[in-house]
């Protein structure tokens, strides 16, 4: 017996999305703290967005190097700070990870500047199409993992800069999990 309505229709199942892969940063470092979120958008494209606050002395007003490492190990009492998450990430057969070489700007791990407010507070929105969080040669999780530097200066995205152009020393890091 069928029911008016229903008799001899087909209902189409849910369908959902794929598994949608995400990962967390913590970010931590002198009276600056906050949280990025990474998702993989596709094939090999990641959101990363999140808010990051800091007190102003610290974490000052302006622009900011913001870095995807080599190493997800966040070492504040290392010399110098944080030195222990490498370089920038750039794996690969012509990659290099040297934290400043010839092929600076061009790292895989080289995002958008982070921009800082006068109260310290910055919002971050950025699509990256150079890392994945699926397994693959540029997986951020990787043997080692990676982790996310903020500089105390701008990246100045400049071929063959010096340390202070690919944005200075570290002052905060968050390992990606």
């Amino acid at each position: 017996m069928c029911l008016v309505l229903l008799c001899g229709l087909q209902l189409a199942r849910p369908t959902f999305p794929p598994n949608l892969l995400q990962a967390k940063v913590n970010i931590a470092g002198t009276n600056i703290n906050g949280t990025l979120i990474l998702t993989q958008l596709g094939n090999q494209a990641v959101r990363i967005r999140g808010k990051i606050q800091g007190n102003p002395a610290n974490l000052t007003p302006g622009l900011h190097g913001l870095h995807i490492h080599s190493v997800g190990v966040c070492d504040s009492d290392a010399d110098p700070p944080f030195s222990t998450s490498g370089g920038h990430f750039d794996p690969g057969p012509f990659g290099s990870e040297t934290p400043v070489e010839a092929n600076h700007p061009y790292h895989l791990g080289d995002l958008p500047n982070l921009e800082v407010d006068e109260q310290g507070e910055a919002i971050y929105n950025a699509v990256t199409s150079r890392v994945t969080l699926s397994e693959g040669p540029v997986s951020v999780f990787d043997g080692n993992g990676s982790a996310i530097i903020i500089h105390l200066l701008p990246d100045q995205q400049k071929a063959n800069g010096e340390a202070a152009e690919a944005g200075g020393g570290r002052i905060a890091c968050g390992i990606i999990s």
